[in-house]
């Protein structure tokens, strides 16, 4: 009897590291977890534990081969993470973590990198920008620069841990890195300043063969990888849909309209432009809605996730205001002591994080001028109160989330052949009858420009 066959895709996340098997029809089969992990360097520099996810992947492989054969893997990683390999093919640091605190640096790396202009890329803080960690790191280790070969993006360091072949990938490259002009669609200046050029191995498509991984008695072609969000913005993209947004949720809750002017970015609030896998633009904003959620959710001793309706006064009096992650477009909350004395039980506490979480979406929404369709993916499709009330609050657009819940692997899978199309399963999000949450919202902004809470 013959084997089955899958195609497999690991999907690396800040917090979860997950492996998907898809049969040859693209159809969900099994997926098994595991966590990220840190090491450190010179016991001063935190970084990923990457070889650790390696042999966690193949110890999994040669485990399902004895009963499945395998064709094709692709790797998609969480963004601004590279990997440093040394002239004997060696890891020295693989691979960066950007919650480390790169930026001890930052003014003179802000007048040493490239303009918004060309970079399309705001000044982010701790490890966010990929050219900021390059810089911080020339600067304390500068042997780590010095002995390096080649710096591989997150996907093509586990691509070349398979297959010993080196590569790049737009999508990941170009992303709020400080390494790509949008301009000249090339390397930015700043490559060259560091003096890197040549340590970047040649670009090639996300779904591009780098090489074969051979485990028992399968030949499994290895494609280049992808950048996650973007995977997740492929699958809607390579749809019948013509025009939308995509709001791509988990650790980074992120918003991509390819509608939107590039002149409408604002550096400040965490707009940033991207490169799909095609090389097109796609103007992008961002904050930590993952984070912040399980963060308010921690300082509330929220024990029961349940919403429960609190009368407008209270509601008014208990508003939440950002924020509670690093990034996005608000300036960190300092008093949080004050949101723990809330005097509410447990489910009106858990509706006030809701309410939040879908105010706070709503700004960026509107900050990025979104008047089409919206489709929500990701772990927010799995929390009908916010999605509701996002509903409510933009009446004017349909809000869809996508029912299928794992965008980002099943856009890596379309790599496999990158000529089809998706094939969405969308459900339209209800609006809430007989609320204020517009009212509210409005006294939500009306608060947050007063307290002065926008960067």
């Amino acid at each position: 009897m013959s084997k089955k066959k899958l195609n497999i895709i690991l999907d690396i996340g800040k917090t979860n590291v997950k492996l998907v098997f898809l049969d040859e029809k693209g159809q969900f089969f099994k997926e098994i977890k595991t966590k990220q992990t840190l090491k450190f360097y010179k016991k001063k520099i935190s970084y990923l534990n990457s070889e650790k996810i390696i042999k966690w992947l193949l110890l999994n492989l040669n485990k399902f081969s004895t009963i499945y054969n395998f064709k094709k893997f692709v790797c998609t990683t969480h963004g601004a993470t590279v990997a440093f390999i040394n002239q004997n093919d060696q890891e020295i640091i693989a691979s960066t973590d950007y919650e480390y605190k790169y930026d001890k640096f930052s003014k003179d790396f802000q007048n040493l990198a490239p303009s918004f202009k060309t970079s399309l890329t705001p000044h982010l803080e701790g490890g966010l920008n990929i050219g900021q960690q390059i810089y911080y790191l020339d600067r304390v280790f500068p042997e780590i620069i010095k002995n390096t070969k080649f710096i591989l993006s997150y996907p093509q360091y586990i691509t070349w841990k398979l297959t010993g072949n080196y590569s790049s990938e737009i999508s990941y490259i170009g992303c709020h890195s400080f390494l790509w002009n949008f301009k000249k669609n090339n390397y930015s200046s700043l490559v060259n300043k560091l003096k890197i050029a040549k340590k970047f191995p040649k670009i090639n498509k996300a779904w591009e063969k780098i090489g074969d991984l051979f485990i028992k008695d399968s030949k499994i072609n290895v494609l280049n990888g992808i950048h996650d969000s973007n995977a997740s913005y492929l699958y809607f993209k390579n749809s019948s849909l013509k025009n939308f947004t995509l709001v791509s949720t988990g650790t980074w809750y992120i918003i991509f309209n390819q509608s939107t002017r590039l002149s409408k970015l604002n550096p400040k609030l965490d707009m940033l432009c991207s490169i799909d896998i095609f090389g097109n633009h796609v103007p992008t904003m961002r904050f930590m809605g993952g984070r912040e959620y399980d963060t308010l959710c921690d300082l509330l001793n929220i024990t029961k996730k349940t919403f429960s309706k609190i009368n407008e006064t209270d509601v008014i009096k208990n508003l939440i205001y950002p924020s509670f992650a690093s990034a996005g477009p608000f300036k960190i909350n300092k008093k949080l002591s004050k949101i723990k004395t809330i005097r509410l039980n447990n489910n009106q506490k858990y509706t006030l994080v809701c309410i939040y979480m879908a105010f706070t979406l709503n700004f960026c929404l509107d900050y990025m001028n979104s008047s089409s369709d919206i489709i929500l993916d990701g772990p927010l499709t799995k929390n009908n109160n916010i999605m509701s009330i996002i509903a409510t609050l933009r009446s004017n657009q349909k809000i869809f989330s996508n029912k299928k819940q794992i965008g980002t692997s099943l856009g890596a899978s379309l790599l496999f052949n990158i000529k089809n199309k998706s094939k969405l399963n969308l459900s339209k999000i209800s609006i809430l009858k007989n609320t204020n949450y517009k009212k509210l919202y409005k006294i939500w902004t009306e608060e947050i420009k007063k307290k002065k809470l926008i960067n």
